[in-house]
């Protein structure tokens, strides 16, 4: 199902299509977009990050680490938060993030803009509930089935060119990013993304009868703390953290 932008109002997040922005950030397949999209696009994605960093200034900084589990840094005016294996420090009144060293030392650099979207809205809309710690598919998940179809499928597709048939090298690259092995299928991992939503990527190796197959569960609370789209995005970001963890090597 296509997605469709919903009608700006009043107080509501300005339109966003995360699908051309999977394209125009080379996630997916290469863009035929021309250059005049992309700027559309680019800006639109500054309007949806500039509305988010607004609404996290004006709310409280204990409702916020309340409900995320973020610690406050009142000298920087800012959130501690913990994202995969690493730590950030996230500055709304200077619309700013900084991956955090374990010595506290700030390091800047350029995030991607699903990285940045997704850490946003987990800040402004996580709920103060805890992991069921049941798993779901994303079909499970309210509406899941029909959004995440087609240009919305989820982004697993180099993963399986990479691991396809290797799921020892799968399951070590799942650990280089804060992973955990679980029992499902051939190798499995499961990894927090945020402090209450963790996310699992399960590898079926492919016989003579069925090609490998990569799929993925969730909690069943994510639907408190995160959008269909915005779980997308995250989906998104991780696996190109796991891709960009085999191309570092």
């Amino acid at each position: 199902m296509a997605f469709r932008r919903p009608t700006v109002r009043s107080r509501s997040a300005p339109p966003f299509n995360p699908s051309k922005l999977f394209l125009v950030y080379g996630l997916r397949s290469k863009s035929t977009d021309s250059s005049k999209e992309m700027k559309q696009e680019n800006l639109q994605q500054k309007t949806t990050d500039s509305f988010h960093w607004d609404k996290l200034t004006q709310l409280h900084p204990t409702d916020v680490c309340n409900r995320t589990e973020a610690i406050y840094h009142p000298t920087r005016e800012g959130f501690l938060l913990p994202v995969y294996n690493l730590r950030y420090l996230i500055l709304p009144k200077e619309k700013k993030m900084l991956r955090m060293e374990w010595n506290d030392k700030p390091v800047e650099e350029a995030f991607h803009p699903f990285f940045t979207l997704m850490v946003l809205v987990y800040l402004t809309q996580a709920k103060d509930i805890k992991p069921s710690h049941t798993w779901v598919s994303e079909k499970g998940l309210k509406g899941g089935f029909q959004f995440f179809q087609g240009p919305h499928r989820l982004a697993v597709e180099e993963l399986l060119n990479l691991f396809g048939e290797d799921p020892e090298a799968f399951l070590k690259t799942g650990k280089k990013l804060g992973g955990s092995e679980i029992l499902y299928g051939d190798k499995a991992f499961a990894l927090e993304v945020f402090p209450k939503v963790p996310l699992a990527y399960i590898l079926w190796k492919g016989n003579e009868e069925f090609p490998p197959r990569i799929s993925l569960l969730f909690d069943s609370t994510i639907e408190f703390h995160l959008p269909l789209d915005i779980i997308w995005c995250m989906v998104g970001e991780t696996s190109r953290r796991l891709v960009e963890h085999v191309h570092s090597k």
